[in-house]
């Protein structure tokens, strides 16, 4: 691998004259051929039927197929460098990553199975809060929804939601793979076969994904190696069912496994030269998502009814060391070396299982009343075993077991009709959710001085959340609509998913419910005639009740808190067709968002800023696609995709305690295609920053970040057949 960045650079010297060469020849081109570039009417399903973006009254980000190919989009952290606004909080284990927009979300660590502010979906089916970072395998779309989405998409939207489309069985047979080496011990095979089967009825679609890649942060223990390391499998299968008759049900049965292997380092300390860590044991972490559903779609005389049922869940175990001692070392005045023993570490066992069943009607897609009705029952089962040591503190000693039990009923409505005009529609949607939960949870203690021996606990706590959304959208011309919209959101409150204050024979308190309202204002418009498009909005939250869950260092107790929070902010993004093979998209997001209000025991102060949201943040991609050209012998075509994100500089918690570094991310994919084959060079992080993802303060003056990986260099070659 050390001779890849030449290898890649060589390749990259062949293939870059062609695009050039290519966009001098433009201004030669005839107007008639430059008619030929016009931009794809982008159909989402961000109301739960098909419709051109344009017509939706709220924000939305949206990459297709190709998109998503040619960038190399395939997990939650890749997908977070395309949506400006976006914020993710990562530490690459599979487990430990959630997202926030606009400034909505948790503003630390996630609480409990149900303190996510974004939600994920497949396919119309809810993924799991600890579970949400996966493969994006073999996908047709994805949507990030703008706002809050309680109305149609459910529980906890209340920042908005990430809508996505896996690929369907295909009309004809056809199979699709992709090899990757890099720099790191990068490896990727993926592989994808489709098409009818002996009954014309029948069509499937299979989909697998290995890769693996080595550590990048160095644990000095004398017994360590480099963390930062994965090794991840995910696969799904699709059989589909067409109905007999014009009126028959559609059938749609579905199953998806993800399943990774990592050693994360969590947090280094942020003052050293260079980023490392001492922690005995390592830390692992093994984790298993899984999924089945059923999609049964059925025209009736009056309506489309659709009926989603879905089990879904994870498995998470690993070993955890709670010591780093170059963070621990400064934290208590001692040499590194008292903590090199392994004298506190976490040993977690966590298994969810979830059950999700939807019925919906909803109108056709020509009638000139769109509306959409349904009812929803969701179950959660969480439990969790944590056996904890510790050589000095109280809390982190015992062995915790935990059951949360969720069980959620919700009906909702909304629809859309012309209001005086054909021109001017109007949107008015609700929903009602009754969440009822219970946690039985049990401490033993270990003898620890300050622990008691043993406690149990018994909670219950119901929410009601009232969702609902009303909007305007006027067609000033042809290709242009202003909408307005008004959003009701809310998330449920509920139970952190370990009994943490047992250890004092204390119950956990839950915390609150949190609602919101959204404003929002905005344009979408076609320009240029279908070469362009330009969406521009303007948004204000005022939330009550964000969650955070903070240590009490006078009690030495975890404690909940809700606090009120405000963001507004500007959001523009576009697309436009430079000539016949180039184009220019992007965006940028500008978010203004506070704190409103003081707590004691996370030491949040009126305007501070909401933790790990910038002020600005933006993305832009140039993308080359060249026609035929015969060079050797031989015809081939050469493309370009080279994407940039900035983000700004975002205060690490709600105490402003210090401001995560701003950053540049610089991604390319090179290649040319021969037939139905695609060879080209990749990188990642061109510039190599050191990527601050997310921060916390373990003290005054110690402060741990988490990183992101650096500059990743590789090759591969893709195939359609």
């Amino acid at each position: 691998m050390r001779n890849l960045p030449i290898a890649a650079a060589a390749v990259a010297v062949l293939i870059l004259p062609a695009p050039f060469g290519a966009l001098a020849q433009e201004g030669d081109r005839s107007a008639e051929a430059d008619e030929t570039n016009r931009l794809e009417t982008i159909v989402v399903t961000a109301r739960q039927r098909e419709e051109a973006s344009r017509d939706v009254p709220f924000a939305l980000t949206v990459l297709g197929g190709d998109t998503l190919e040619a960038r190399r989009v395939d997990d939650t952290s890749s997908l977070f460098r395309q949506a400006p606004g976006l914020s993710l909080t990562s530490f690459d284990d599979g487990r430990f990553a959630y997202f926030q927009l606009r400034g909505i979300g948790p503003l630390s660590q996630a609480i409990g199975p149900d303190d996510g502010s974004v939600v994920t979906y497949v396919d119309g089916v809810p993924q799991p809060v600890f579970a949400s970072e996966f493969a994006y395998l073999d996908l047709e779309r994805i949507e990030v929804l703008r706002g809050p989405q309680g109305t149609l998409f459910g529980r906890n939207s209340q920042g908005g939601a990430i809508n996505i489309t896996t690929r369907a069985p295909a009309d004809s047979r056809e199979a699709r793979v992709r090899v990757e080496g890099a720099e790191q011990g990068f490896g990727l095979a993926e592989a994808s076969i489709s098409g009818p089967l002996a009954d014309e009825r029948f069509s499937g679609r299979l989909s697998f994904r290995a890769s693996t890649v080595d550590g990048f942060i160095d644990n000095i223990a004398p017994r360590g190696g480099d963390l930062g390391d994965r090794t991840a499998y995910s696969g799904r299968g699709i059989l589909a069912i067409e109905p007999e008759t014009d009126d028959g049900p559609r059938i749609t049965l579905s199953a998806n496994a993800d399943h990774r292997v990592s050693n994360p380092f969590y947090y280094v300390l942020r003052t050293q030269s260079e980023p490392v860590v001492e922690i005995d044991p390592e830390n692992e972490v093994e984790r298993t998502a899984w999924g089945a559903s059923v999609m049964v779609e059925k025209p009736l005389r009056f309506a489309e009814f659709t009926s989603i049922t879905a089990i879904n869940g994870f498995g998470n175990d690993q070993v955890t060391d709670d010591t780093d001692g170059l963070i621990y070392g400064p934290l208590f005045g001692l040499p590194a070396s008292a903590f090199l023993a392994p004298l506190s570490f976490s040993d977690w066992s966590e298994d969810e299982t979830r059950f999700f069943q939807e019925f919906r009607l909803s109108s056709f897609a020509d009638d000139a009343i769109a509306w959409a009705a349904g009812l929803v029952y969701f179950q959660s089962d969480l439990e969790v075993e944590l056996d904890n040591r510790s050589a000095f503190s109280p809390i982190l000693n015992g062995d915790r077991d935990a059951t949360q039990k969720i069980d959620s009923y919700a009906a909702y409505g909304e629809v859309t009709a012309s209001l005086f005009s054909p021109r001017f529609k109007g949107t008015a949607g609700f929903r009602h959710t009754r969440d009822e939960k219970t946690l039985d949870a049990s401490f033993a203690g270990v003898g620890f001085p300050g622990s008691v021996a043993f406690f149990e606990e018994d909670s219950e706590a119901d929410f009601d959340l009232f969702t609902g959304r009303l909007a305007l959208v006027f067609e000033a011309t042809r290709n242009v609509n202003l909408y307005a919209t008004v959003g009701r959101g809310a998330k449920s409150g509920g139970f952190p998913r370990l009994t943490l204050n047992a250890a004092f024979g204390v119950a956990s308190p839950n915390y609150a419910e949190s609602s919101s309202w959204t404003y929002e204002a905005g344009v979408k418009a076609d320009l240029l005639e279908g070469r362009a498009s330009l969406a521009v909005s303007g948004f204000y939250n005022d939330v009550e009740d964000e969650q955070l869950f903070v240590l009490d260092f006078v009690a030495f107790q975890f404690v909940p808190v809700n606090l009120d929070t405000r963001s507004r902010g500007v959001e523009a993004q576009g697309e436009v067709a430079l000539g016949r093979s180039w184009s220019l998209s992007g965006g940028l997001a500008w978010t203004d968002g506070e704190i409103r209000e003081a707590d004691a025991f996370s030491g949040a102060a009126a305007g501070n800023p909401i933790p790990n949201v910038p002020r600005l943040s933006t993305t832009a991609t140039v993308d080359y696609r060249g026609g035929a050209t015969t060079w050797g012998g031989a015809a081939w075509s050469p493309f370009m995709t080279l994407t940039h994100q900035y983000v700004g500089k975002r205060g690490a918690d709600v105490a402003d305690s210090f401001d995560l570094d701003g950053y540049h991310n610089v991604d390319f994919r090179i290649g040319v295609s021969f037939g139905r084959v695609e060879g080209f060079v990749f990188a990642r992080n061109v510039l190599d920053e050191d990527q601050e993802i997310n921060g916390v303060l373990y003290g005054p003056g110690v402060e741990g970040v988490s990183l992101s990986r650096g500059r990743v260099v590789g090759m591969g070659l893709a195939s359609t057949f």
